[in-house]
């Protein structure tokens, strides 16, 4: 059975989903498929793996008409407001390694910084709509670990700045210093391995999209472009990276500049 076959055998609805193994290359869960308004999309996560593919079928009258009946408002969760714990603080310069990370990185005036002074951490707070719903900790101590710490675990990405391009970067530190360099943009860093649908939701709300992970991550990098472009439609861009955003190479931040107009 080929792909297709595969994904007609789903027999999905108008607004439904699926997701699994692969038939292709066997990746458990790495399947995924979506009929959106006849529009079929599927698409295999596993680097390697060129199963991927958006084609139209045909609505069933009954899909048409459920299709135009105005859908009732549903009640959307939201994440819960953050407990800041005690060991959270507003750093100082008696916080000497905290101070030593901000300035190395030119970070030291980016807004809302916290200090852990429990586990030496750098701490950057992930807000949504107004409510502190979650923080990621960079170690700064020796004995810290792991090196990147989730404090709730309910923000789904990490946003800095403010602009209808989204670069999207692997880490907090790069996504301060992108907006640094390019200040009309809206920079996203995954907090993970690989992109989810709330993701996705959120890179198709913006005019373009720019994927500039780690220089030894260029597969990943060109992965997620053609994902980002197949399941959202956004022009979206693949850059090559001399060295990671935070270390400011004049030629990358150049590049990035042409890039995000």
């Amino acid at each position: 059975m080929n792909i297709r076959d595969y994904v007609e055998s789903l027999a999905l609805g108008d607004g439904q989903t699926h997701r699994g193994n692969c038939p292709a290359c066997n990746g458990r869960g790495t399947f995924t498929a979506k009929n959106d308004g006849g529009t079929m999309m599927y698409n295999c996560y596993k680097l390697g793996c060129g199963s991927r593919g958006i084609y139209d079928t045909d609505m069933t009258a009954a899909e048409i008409r459920k299709r135009m009946r105005p859908m009732p408002e549903r009640a959307v969760s939201e994440a819960e407001t953050m407990e800041v714990p005690a060991y959270l603080v507003t750093p100082t310069f008696e916080h000497k390694k905290h101070t030593a990370f901000v300035l190395r990185w030119g970070i030291r005036n980016y807004p809302g910084l916290l200090y852990d002074v429990k586990q030496e951490r750098s701490v950057f707070p992930i807000h949504y709509r107004g409510r502190l719903i979650d923080a990621v900790g960079r170690a700064v101590g020796k004995r810290s670990q792991p090196k990147w710490y989730r404090y709730t675990g309910a923000a789904n990405y990490f946003t800095a700045g403010k602009g209808d391009v989204v670069l999207l970067v692997e880490d907090v530190v790069s996504a301060i210093v992108a907006t640094q360099l390019v200040p009309n943009i809206t920079a996203l860093a995954i907090l993970g391995t690989s992109l989810s649908k709330k993701h996705m939701d959120k890179v198709g709300t913006y005019r373009k999209a720019v994927v500039a992970l780690d220089p030894d991550a260029m597969d990943k990098t060109l992965q997620f472009s053609r994902d980002i472009k197949l399941w959202t439609g956004v022009d979206t861009v693949a850059m090559k990276l001399i060295d990671d955003i935070k270390y400011r190479v004049e030629e990358d931040a150049q590049q990035l500049k042409e890039v995000c107009t």
